[in-house]
């Protein structure tokens, strides 16, 4: 498994992990390459679970020497697969690396709906088309994004339910840690500080509501530092809390009263299926794919602050441990239990080699 980004806590991770804990129950030997180094608790998981890890040279600074290295890592281990992680068709980078490699199957995986560099995009697209041959996404329109009328699989972004259902005590426990009233209602978000997650909107949203509204914000980014100085300066440090990044997202979810997820745009958001499973309702930008609502407590909502401020104020607050149970059942139906997408893998990579 390639993963274009850094291997570190945000969705794409979260699904490569997933799916690489499944496929070693079917018994498949992964190793997982990606350019930053690690932390602490991605390098247990992989020990814990067999997986090595090779960090690659900067696939920013030198082109050259990235696909030199990676050519050299995948003739010296005869990779049968090369599934490779990203939302555009940079991915041919690393096709092309694997073709030169003799890598029978070369998989490219679709996680969003847009990129930062369509122009780059447009040109690779002929030589993306060529090298690749297997295509997978995390929803259809992922899937249609990147592979245009070319067939593809959709894996959706599971999760291991039994983290996420709703715990009383966490709730309590952690709403004592942030010095929470019985009245307040707590907002809370996921994600990686950067332009398309937008969490500037929310200071703006929560300067709008009244007093007894809270934000609570997971992650960390390259907007991270600009966003805690804009609290600091709008002096909202009292309402909005900035936790950074953690490894129990699940406890935090468990404190919150309403998900908040206001991006420019999105392929499919594990946050969402998290919050859902957590049995949160969620109010979601209009920008995403409306296929994530598969529970029916999605409010999708415009990018305008008068349009949040009201839905964030007329959504009913229910029992959490009723919603947590019926929405992991829902979302099990549909397909978005981790345990599973091993199999799925396994099998599809065979009919991939054995076509080879």
């Amino acid at each position: 498994m390639i993963n274009t980004i850094n291997l570190e806590k945000n969705g794409v991770t979260t699904f490569i992990l997933n799916s690489c804990k499944s496929l070693r129950k079917e018994h498949v030997d992964i190793d997982i390459a990606a350019t930053n180094s690690l932390s602490e608790d991605i390098n247990d998981f992989l020990k814990e679970n067999h997986i090595s890890y090779i960090k690659l040279p900067n696939r920013k600074k030198s082109q050259i020497k990235y696909i030199h290295y990676l050519v050299k890592i995948l003739k010296q281990n005869s990779y049968d697969v090369v599934h490779i992680h990203g939302n555009s068709t940079t991915m041919a980078v690393e096709l092309f690396a694997a073709k030169i490699a003799k890598i029978p199957v070369r998989v490219a995986h679709s996680h969003n709906t847009l990129t930062e560099h369509p122009f780059i995009n447009k040109l690779l697209r002929p030589f993306f088309n060529i090298l690749v041959n297997g295509r997978v996404a995390c929803n259809k329109e992922a899937g249609k994004w990147l592979f245009e009328d070319k067939p593809f699989l959709v894996i959706k972004n599971g999760i291991f339910f039994d983290k996420y259902t709703f715990n009383l005590t966490k709730r309590e426990k952690f709403r004592q840690k942030f010095n929470l009233k019985k009245t307040d209602i707590l907002l809370g978000h996921v994600g990686f500080f950067n332009y398309q997650k937008n969490q500037e909107f929310l200071i703006d949203l929560i300067k709008q509501l009244d007093e007894k509204y809270k934000l609570v914000l997971i992650g960390e980014g390259n907007l991270y530092n600009e966003f805690l100085q804009t609290v600091k300066n709008e002096k909202l440090e009292k309402r909005i809390i900035t936790i950074g990044a953690v490894s129990n997202v699940p406890d935090y979810l468990a404190a919150m009263d309403i998900f908040v997820l206001p991006s420019r745009f999105e392929g499919q958001p594990f946050v969402i299926i998290e919050a859902l499973a957590s049995g949160l309702p969620c109010i979601i930008s209009a920008k995403v794919p409306k296929e994530i609502d598969i529970t029916g407590n999605c409010n999708f909502v415009p990018l305008e602050i008068n349009d949040w401020v009201s839905s964030v104020r007329n959504t009913k607050i229910d029992d959490r441990s009723l919603r947590s149970i019926d929405n992991q059942k829902k979302l099990k139906q549909k397909g978005y239990d981790a345990s599973e997408s091993g199999h799925i893998l396994k099998d599809y990579y065979g009919s991939l080699y054995y076509k080879e």
